[in-house]
């Protein structure tokens, strides 16, 4: 079974397109938008409202809710208004994609066609203060704040936190609550008084579900990796290398504890807890519907769960892999790994791909 390593430009991004986080927050946006907007006072006419993406990665799946954000910001206070926004992820990030995007290459695309706005990208940490105090009116960020800011142990036995050891679950998880406290109170000081902040955040749910591409769940991502090793594709040094280093399965407890715990800073900004909302959401396609599959649709279908895995796995694959080797050499593996991804969603295409998330929304007093 041959596919591309690279999903080109108009395969459908099941990720990106129909299971990206910032569109299911959408209604709690526009609710906080509504509520900034209300609460702005005629003497700040000549000020910009400022919204910002963390953890935007090429900036393609927030794309669409950062131009309805501007429309119905200059609707409301009309088009002269000033928008700034924001765009932030690692410094190590493509900016340069990013870039392309903000900029698009059509009159309606990007946001080049949008007047009196302007674009910033902010190369940072999104665990550490990005913004000035008191100078954003909307934080946005989904699908983000499960990658922990340091790798704190490696997995000995898998790649995923759920294959880890208890202790190595231990470090992850303690050090998932020192970046969920610094976030969360880096956007404190950063929201003006009145602003939101809404985080879709990779999770568990009510009932202790994972998130699962995959049949029988994503630790059988990792399994690839261990037969690859096994099978001499890559060394045991490369395998013990590829670790996905994130906390992807926090409850709403988890979530809550910076205001449950009552930390001086928190109280001190004027942080208040709106609401936390868990959900299971199945990724939205036709073919997923389809219980007894021919081989064309096996075929699809097994494309398409590659689509919604590649662009947040392919460079834990590539980071494992020895500096020794050529980029041909890590092009090939990569390929090889999704080509067995391939043909195991292929064999198990009943399964229905689902995401788990955990919404939070805050809200700094006035």
């Amino acid at each position: 079974m041959k596919m591309m390593t690279m999903p080109n430009k108009d395969v459908d991004d099941m990720y990106s397109v129909h299971g990206h986080a910032g569109n299911l927050c959408r209604a709690s946006i526009m609710e906080g938008l509504e509520k900034i907007l209300k609460l702005r006072s005629s003497y700040q006419a000549d000020q910009p409202i400022c919204i910002a993406d963390f953890g935007t990665a090429d900036g393609k799946a927030s794309l669409s809710l950062v131009k309805e954000v501007i429309d119905i910001v200059q609707t409301d206070l009309g088009q002269e208004q000033t928008i700034v926004v924001y765009y932030n992820d690692q410094p190590m990030n493509d900016f340069n994609l990013l870039s392309k995007v903000i900029q698009g290459d059509r009159q309606d695309s990007g946001l080049s066609g949008c007047s009196n706005v302007y674009p910033v990208i902010v190369p940072r940490t999104m665990y550490k203060q990005c913004l000035p105090d008191n100078s954003l009116d909307l934080a946005m960020s989904a699908v983000a704040t499960h990658y922990l800011s340091k790798q704190v142990c490696r997995i000995a036995n898998g790649v995923f936190m759920g294959e880890a050891d208890n202790n190595e679950q231990r470090l992850m998880r303690e050090q998932g609550k020192t970046d969920w406290r610094a976030f969360v109170i880096a956007r404190g000081r950063e929201l003006k008084p009145g602003g939101f902040l809404v985080s879709l955040n990779a999770s568990l749910n009510d009932d202790n579900d994972e998130t699962s591409h995959v049949d029988k769940g994503n630790h059988n991502l990792g399994k690839f990796v261990s037969d690859m090793a096994r099978d001499g594709v890559i060394t045991q040094e490369e395998y013990l290398a590829t670790n996905f280093h994130s906390h992807y399965t926090r409850t709403a407890a988890d979530f809550q504890e910076p205001f449950s715990s009552t930390l001086p800073e928190v109280d001190k900004l004027g942080l208040e807890l709106v609401s936390v909302k868990s959900m299971k959401h199945y990724l939205q396609h036709p073919l997923f519907d389809i219980v007894e599959k021919d081989e064309t649709e096996k075929m699809e279908y097994s494309r398409k769960v590659v689509a919604s895995v590649f662009p947040w796995f392919h460079h834990v694959i590539r980071g494992g892999l020895s500096f020794s080797r050529t980029e041909d050499e890590k092009q090939m593996i990569v390929e090889q790994y999704f080509n067995r991804l391939q043909a195991y969603a292929f064999a198990h295409s009943d399964h229905k791909p689902y995401l788990i998330f955990t919404e939070v929304v805050i809200q700094k007093c006035i």
